[in-house]
């Protein structure tokens, strides 16, 4: 269990974290998701002992210490491998430069490098140099060398980001996997909310230095806490209305709402996924506003479909599935009529979480 109580940091004037409170269990895999400038590679770092925090403790193992040292592992973006040394050598180390006492006899070692590249799945290039591997393999490398001083925490800042969209999918898959083998507390630093979503346990949600939202997957991208939160986890449409007795009022149009029934509010904006939004040809639907299709960009399992509000001018985006395209078989420029499900709506006072 890693505790942080109250953490924060300063630089000169400028505040990178606020006050601090994060509760990490042994063995989870947690993803620090926020824009740049949120302060999640400076919280990493804390955790990591690279940084003092100007107030507040962190508890490890329900000891008070802001210095872990070698129970951390820590990788880095660009590998920071060794370009003079073979995949093996790199690997192999942190092993060799412990203390006498500590370390191992050379066979263990070599044992140890040899399951650890196995575990990795680069058992074949251990005599290949770094400029010699692809950004993913490289990024593998990085990993088996911090596991192998056997970490107690395994901390990851933005670790797939220099590479392309393919690979950084492959990768972290692959993470996942070595996670539930390897049963280490990991931290992993992201702005990629598809790679948090996919990955992690547990996302914490950062802004300006303060956690504005901690869950699960499912939890912040179903049940977000604000305007904010909604925004960064994915595309969403915007319905702006007066909100009273559990529906959002938008001219002749009301739409039930999630959430509490009791608020009410003259200026309330109701936020809907792409895939949330009903399309249908047929204008008798209750509450539904008349829109024309401007664009259609169809590849793989979803369409996405934007759309103009006839009324208002707004564009929308919905998102169908290809045997529902199939079915509607939508045309460009064709007036059809949308309706929001499992609106979700925050008024003025939900913006200054």
């Amino acid at each position: 269990m890693i505790q942080l109580t109250d953490i924060s940091k300063n630089f000169g004037r400028y505040q990178a974290l606020k006050h601090i409170n994060l509760d990490i269990p042994s063995g989870e895999l947690v993803a620090l998701l926020g824009p740049s400038g949120s302060g999640k590679t400076s919280l990493l770092r804390i955790i990591a002992g690279l940084e003092a925090a100007d107030e507040g403790v962190i508890h490890f193992e329900e000891q008070a210490t802001n210095d872990y040292g070698q129970q951390v592992g820590f990788v880095f973006q660009h590998y920071a491998l060794f370009k003079h040394m073979t995949v093996f050598e790199n690997v192999a180390y942190g092993l060799k430069v412990k203390k006498r006492k500590e370390r191992l006899p050379k066979q263990k070692i070599r044992e140890k490098v040899q399951e650890l590249l196995q575990l990795v799945r680069l058992e074949e290039f251990a005599d290949r140099y770094p400029s010699q591997l692809s950004g993913g393999q490289r990024q593998r490398v990085a990993l088996a060398r911090t596991l192998a001083v056997e970490p107690k925490i395994l901390l990851l800042d933005e670790p797939f980001g220099a590479l392309d969209a393919k690979v950084r999918k492959e990768l972290r898959r692959w993470l996942r996997r070595l996670h539930d083998e390897v049963s280490v507390t990991t931290i992993f630093v992201t702005h990629d909310q598809e790679e948090a979503l996919d990955v992690a346990d547990r996302i914490v949600v950062l802004n300006e230095g303060v956690v504005v939202q901690e869950g699960t997957p499912d939890e912040v991208y179903h049940h977000p806490n604000s305007p904010f939160v909604y925004n960064f986890l994915g595309d969403v449409n915007l319905f702006k209305g007066r909100l009273e007795r559990g529906k959002l009022h938008q001219g002749l149009c009301e739409w039930e709402i999630s959430g509490d029934l009791e608020r009410q509010s003259e200026a309330a904006v109701g936020f809907v996924r792409p895939h949330d939004l009903l399309i249908t040809r047929d204008l008798t639907v209750k509450d539904s506003v008349p829109a024309w299709i401007t664009y259609i960009q169809a590849f793989g399992k979803s369409v996405k479909i934007e759309l103009k509000r006839q009324d208002s001018d707004e564009y929308l985006e919905a998102e169908l599935s290809r045997e529902q395209f199939n079915e509607l078989q939508l045309q460009k420029k064709e007036l059809v009529y949308i309706k929001p499900n499992q609106l979700h709506v925050f008024t003025p006072d939900d913006y200054s979480i």
